[in-house]
């Protein structure tokens, strides 16, 4: 990959990061003004002004150690600052999956109801538990974050640039600490995987059963009551699908314990991660009525401003 064809990537890949950033940011500052309204703001729009602010880390760490591969050359793993970019994407990565992991959680207790006393407490004290859940997880996070910084280089001759569009590869699982973050880094995404997929069939079985069961009860009813849990049902359901997509693309050099870094690889990686977290960050705002209809309104606003007439009218 020749210089010019690395720009021109870097260049495609910042407008995708632009754009996750500018709803990121939109979020979060929506999620402000509803709180400082005097709105009170539930755990699910908690979890997602965090899930916004660790994609913009995750955004922002990945475009990094892009440009930082691509046109400066530095290989991961051999240079300092490649390797604190490399934790904050591990990092960011894996609050985020799990932050994702624990808003299906939530919205699958909160939405399905069963006559179980059991049931009924955690669905009483569900925001307690994710709470706890996530302070629980942040160990486990950091531990993973500290892999860039004990990975060893096979070839062990310090190059901390690139030759010939690729680096020395690296073994994921050649000391002990590698030995123990690359299982953990594993299951970890198991775990998150298998928790979203259940929440998620968990609230598809019971919508089904819920909206026939009206249904044939009352054949006249609308189907408008229904739309904002069949919308959170799709915003869940969509975020588990991109989660899985960069999972499982992520996942494949720890399951082959090397990782061989070569441009090509990493202009996929970051682009596909770019359009993940652009995708995470549409699902977000598109899914949530408060967050869609403040975006339609500054939408319709930037449109007005930019009407001629609206400039002729005022003269």
């Amino acid at each position: 990959m020749d210089f010019i064809s690395a720009l021109t990537a870097v260049i495609a890949n910042g407008l995708l990061v632009v754009l996750g950033l500018t709803g990121n940011v939109f979020i979060i500052i929506c999620n402000l003004f509803f709180r400082s309204s005097g709105e009170k703001l539930h755990m699910g729009d908690m979890l997602v002004s965090c899930i916004a602010v660790s994609t913009v880390a995750l955004d922002v760490s990945l475009y990094l150690s892009m440009v930082l591969f691509l046109l400066g050359g530095m290989c991961p793993n051999s240079n300092l600052t490649m390797q604190i970019s490399t934790f904050f994407i591990i990092v960011a990565l894996s609050l985020n999956s799990w932050l994702i992991t624990w808003l299906c959680v939530y919205y699958c207790v909160k939405i399905v109801n069963l006559n179980n006393r059991v049931f009924l407490r955690l669905q009483q004290n569900i925001s307690t538990v994710i709470c706890c859940c996530l302070a629980g997880t942040l160990p486990i996070i950091f531990l993973l974050g500290s892999f860039p910084f004990s990975a060893a280089v096979v070839n062990h001759s310090g190059n901390s640039t690139t030759q010939n569009n690729s680096c020395p590869p690296t073994e994921t699982m050649s000391n002990d600490l590698g030995q123990v973050t690359v299982p953990l880094f594993i299951m970890q995404n198991i775990v998150t995987l298998v928790l979203m997929m259940s929440s998620c069939c968990t609230i598809v079985v019971f919508l089904y059963g819920h909206i026939r069961q009206m249904q044939l009860s009352s054949p006249d009813i609308s189907g408008s009551s229904q739309e904002n849990i069949i919308r959170l049902a799709k915003k869940i359901m969509v975020l588990a699908l991109l989660y899985l997509t960069c999972t499982i693309y992520g996942t494949l050099p720890a399951i082959i314990q090397e990782i061989k870094y070569n441009k090509e690889y990493v202009l996929v990686l970051s682009l596909m991660c770019s359009v993940t977290c652009l995708g995470v960050t549409a699902t977000l705002i598109a899914v949530n009525s408060k967050l869609r209809q403040k975006a339609l309104s500054c939408m319709n606003g930037l449109r007005g401003l930019s009407d001629p007439s609206v400039f002729s009218t005022n003269l």
